[in-house]
C-alpha cells in the first residue's frame, strides 16, 4: 500500500512566502543601519567642514555674520590674493571696513551670480565689487561647467539659503542632491586638508620670470573663440546682477585690478568687444567702474602671467583699493595710472 508523503501545495507556498518576508525584513534592518551610520558619518562631516571651512565661497557667505557684511568682493582667480592670508586684514586696517572675498578660481559669471544670490539671502551688503576678467564672459569653462566641480560643494556647509541659491540657478540644478546628502564632504571626512588654494600655498611668494612663450600660452587658453551670443549671454547676467544688488540696497562696483603690461598687450578683439558691452551696462546702471589696470606694471608684483603675488597684494591693498574703499561713490581721486568712472550716486 502506496502513502503520499509530500507536503501540501498550499503548505510549500506559505513557507516561500515566509522565506520572502524574512529576507526583506533582514535587508530593510541592514539598509535602515545603513542610512543611520551614514547620517551619522553626514553630521560629523557637517561639523568639520563649519570647523575647518576658510575660503570657500559658500562656506564664508554661511558664517558671515550680520555686522561684517560690508564690503564683499566677487571675483575669479585675479580677486582671489586679496582674501590670501594676511592680505583682508591689511585691507580692512587699510580702509576702515570690513572685507569678505567671495572670489574664486576659474569662476566666472555665472558662478558669481550664485554665490551673490546666496548671500543676498543671507546679508545685506553695504558694497559689493566685482572683479572684472574678460576672460570669464567667454567659455562655459568658467561658468555653467565650473558649477560641476566637487571641490565647490566639499566644504560648503548645508544652509537653506545656499539650497535655495542652487535651486533657483538651472545650471546647478544636477548638483542639488549631492549637496543635500554630502557625499564630498562624507569623502573627506578622515583627510579634509587645508581649504587653501594651490596658489595661496606654493605660489603666492613667488617672483616670476617674464617667458614670452608662457605667456603667449596663457592668453590663447583664456580667450578662445567665443559665438557673441555667448559672450551676450554673460554680460546681460552681470546686468542681472548689477540690477540685485541695487535692489537689495548694495552700492554694485565695477573693478579692475592691476595687471602688467605684457599681458594687456597681448588681449585678443574679444577683449575690447566685452569690455564694450559692459561699459553700455555700467552706463545704463549708473555702476561705478574703477580701472587699476596700469597701476603696478613691473614684474616684481606677479607671481606668474597676470596674477598678483604678496608683494603688489600688499602695494595694492594698502593703496590705491584702500582709497578706492574709504572714499564715497563717485569720488575716487583717479591718477596717472588708474581710472575711475563713477556715474551719479543712485
Amino acid at each position: 500500500m502506496a502513502y503520499n508523503t509530500a507536503l501540501p501545495e498550499t503548505t510549500v507556498t506559505e513557507d516561500r512566502t515566509s522565506d520572502v518576508r524574512a529576507f526583506w525584513k533582514r535587508a530593510l534592518v541592514f539598509v535602515l543601519i545603513g542610512l543611520v551610520l551614514y547620517l551619522a558619518l553626514l553630521v560629523i562631516a557637517e561639523m568639520r567642514v563649519r570647523a575647518t571651512g576658510e575660503r570657500n565661497p559658500f562656506h564664508q557667505i554661511v558664517t558671515l555674520a550680520p555686522e561684517d557684511a560690508d564690503v564683499v568682493i566677487l571675483g575669479a582667480s585675479h580677486a582671489m590674493p586679496l582674501g590670501f592670508e594676511g592680505i583682508t586684514p591689511l585691507l580692512e586696517q587699510n580702509a576702515g571696513r570690513n572685507v569678505t572675498v567671495l572670489a574664486m578660481e576659474g569662476g566666472g559669471v555665472v558662478p558669481n551670480a550664485l554665490m551673490l544670490d546666496a548671500l543676498l539671502r543671507k546679508a545685506e551688503p553695504r558694497m559689493i565689487i566685482y572683479v572684472l576678467d574678460t576672460f570669464a564672459f567667454l567659455s562655459r569653462q568658467w561658468n555653467e561647467e565650473r558649477l560641476n566641480d566637487s571641490d565647490l560643494y566639499g566644504r560648503a556647509p548645508l544652509d537653506g539659503a545656499v539650497l535655495s541659491a542652487l535651486i533657483d540657478e538651472p545650471a546647478a540644478w544636477r548638483n542639488v542632491p549631492a549637496y543635500l546628502l554630502g557625499f564630498d564632504k562624507v569623502n573627506r571626512i578622515l583627510n579634509p586638508g587645508v581649504d587653501r588654494s594651490e596658489a595661496e600655498l606654493t605660489k603666492f611668494d613667488r617672483t616670476y620670470r617674464p617667458n614670452d612663450r608662457i605667456d603667449d600660452q596663457r592668453v590663447a587658453y583664456l580667450f578662445p573663440d567665443a559665438p557673441a551670443e555667448l559672450m551676450r549671454g554673460y554680460v546681460d547676467r552681470l546686468a542681472d546682477m548689477a540690477a540685485a544688488a541695487q535692489r537689495a540696497g548694495s552700492e554694485f562696483v565695477l573693478l579692475l585690478m592691476p595687471v602688467p603690461q605684457r599681458y594687456t598687450s597681448r588681449l585678443p578683439e574679444s577683449h575690447q568687444t566685452v569690455m564694450k558691452q559692459i561699459g553700455e551696462i555700467a552706463e545704463a546702471q549708473k555702476l561705478c567702474v574703477i580701472d587699476h589696470t596700469e597701476m603696478l606694471p613691473g614684474d616684481e608684483n606677479y607671481y606668474d602671467t597676470d596674477h598678483l603675488n604678496r608683494t603688489g597684494t600688499e602695494r595694492y591693498v594698502t593703496g590705491l583699493l584702500a582709497e578706492a574703499l574709504r572714499s564715497p561713490s563717485g569720488e575716487v581721486s583717479g591718477n596717472q595710472t588708474s581710472s575711475v568712472s563713477c556715474n551719479a550716486a543712485r
